[in-house]
C-alpha cells in the first residue's frame, strides 16, 4: 500500500471528525407548579415550557412539576429565591410574603375591573415592586398575568348592594385582608373550613361565602346557595417567577426566548380564561341558579375607611391604593 494513499486516507478520516456538529449545550430548568396537571395554571405552564423549548431550539429545556411537587406558596416562592428551584407559577398576591405592597392585591375593591387591574400589573407602579422583589430576593418575573377568574359571592339570598351583605354570616378565608373587606362592608366573617363550605351552605350555617367563579361551578357550591353575584372584589393572576442568577448565566438569546414564551403562554392563559368563563356562567344558569351583575362602587366606598386603617397599619405602604386608583 502506497504512504501517500494512507496519508490520505487519514486525512479525510480528520477532516471529518473536524466537520462532524458539536452537540448542542442543553440546559434543564425545574419548574415548580401548585395545581393538577390539567388546572390552567399547570396547562399554561407546560404551553410555556413547550414554547421555551421550541424558541430556543432545544438549548433550554424546562421541566414541569404539578400538584405542588416541589412545594407551594411562599415555600416554593422562597425555594425559587435560593435557587433549589429554577421557576415558579404562583398567585401573585402570595409575593405579600416578600414584598409588603403586594398585599392591597388582595384587598377587597381595589379594582375597578379587569382593565384596571391589568394597566395596573402594566404599569410603572408595578414595575417598580417587581424591581424590589429581584433586588431583595433575587427572582425576576418573566411573566405576572396569566390570568385567573376573580371571586365572587355566592349566597342564599341576592346581593345587589353592600346593604344586602349586613349582617350575614359570611364564610372568608384566614386572611387578615379578607376578613377586614367583609367586616367592613358589614358582614360577620365566618372561618368554615373550605372542605365544610358547600354542607354549611346547604344547613343555613353561613349565608355567604365568596370563592373565585371557577371554584363556584366545580364544588357546586350555586347549589346550595342560588346567587352568584359577580362582584368581582378581588382580581388576581398567576406570576411566573424565576432565579435572577439562573436567568443571567443562559445567553441573551435564550433569555430573549423565554420572555417570548412566557408572553405567549399569557395569550394562551387568556384563552383558557375565557372559555373557563363562559363554561362556568353557562353551568350556574344551567343548573338554576342566578347570575347578578353589580356596579363595584358602592362596595368601594363603603370600605375606604378600612382601606386608610389597613395603610397606616402597614400592610402596603402610604399612597399606594389611592395611586393604583389613580390609574386610568
Amino acid at each position: 500500500m502506497k504512504r501517500p494513499t494512507i496519508f490520505g486516507a487519514f486525512g479525510l478520516i480528520v477532516a471529518a471528525s473536524l466537520a462532524a456538529p458539536s452537540a448542542v449545550a442543553q440546559t434543564t430548568l425545574r419548574l415548580a407548579c401548585p395545581s393538577a396537571p390539567t388546572n390552567p395554571t399547570c396547562m399554561t405552564a407546560q404551553y410555556f415550557a413547550d414554547e421555551t423549548e421550541r424558541l430556543t431550539d432545544g438549548s433550554v429545556i424546562v421541566d414541569v412539576f404539578p400538584s405542588a411537587q416541589l412545594g407551594r406558596g411562599a415555600e416554593a416562592i422562597n425555594q425559587t429565591s435560593a435557587g433549589i428551584i429554577d421557576l415558579v407559577v404562583e398567585d401573585i398576591s402570595n409575593y405579600s410574603n416578600f414584598v409588603d405592597d403586594y398585599n392591597v392585591v388582595s384587598w377587597g375593591f381595589a379594582f375597578r375591573d379587569a382593565d384596571h387591574f391589568n394597566s395596573f400589573l402594566a404599569s410603572d407602579l408595578h414595575a417598580g415592586m417587581a424591581d424590589r422583589l429581584e433586588a431583595e430576593f433575587g427572582i425576576t418575573l418573566l411573566a405576572n398575568n396569566w390570568r385567573k377568574l376573580p371571586r365572587v359571592v355566592v349566597s342564599t339570598s341576592p346581593v345587589f348592594t353592600p346593604e344586602d351583605v349586613e349582617g350575614l354570616v359570611f364564610r372568608v378565608p384566614g386572611i387578615p385582608s379578607y376578613i377586614a373587606t367583609w367586616s367592613a362592608i358589614g358582614a360577620n366573617p365566618s372561618q368554615v373550613p373550605w372542605g365544610e363550605a358547600f354542607q354549611a351552605l346547604r344547613t343555613g350555617v353561613v349565608d355567604a361565602m365568596e370563592a373565585p367563579l371557577d371554584s363556584v361551578a366545580s364544588q357546586n357550591f350555586h347549589q346550595a346557595a342560588p346567587y352568584v353575584t359577580l362582584t368581582n372584589h378581588v382580581f388576581s393572576a398567576i406570576a411566573l417567577g424565576m432565579n435572577s442568577n439562573r436567568l443571567a448565566a443562559l445567553s441573551e438569546a435564550e433569555q430573549a426566548a423565554m420572555h417570548e414564551a412566557a408572553r405567549l403562554a399569557t395569550q394562551y392563559s387568556i384563552q383558557l380564561a375565557e372559555e373557563s368563563r363562559v363554561s362556568v356562567v353557562d353551568q350556574i344558569v344551567r343548573d338554576g341558579a342566578a347570575v347578578v351583575i353589580v356596579s363595584s362602587a358602592p362596595f368601594q366606598e363603603r370600605i375606604s375607611g378600612a382601606a386608610a386603617e389597613q395603610e397606616a397599619e402597614g400592610l402596603w405602604r402610604e399612597g399606594l391604593l389611592t395611586e393604583i386608583q389613580g390609574i386610568e
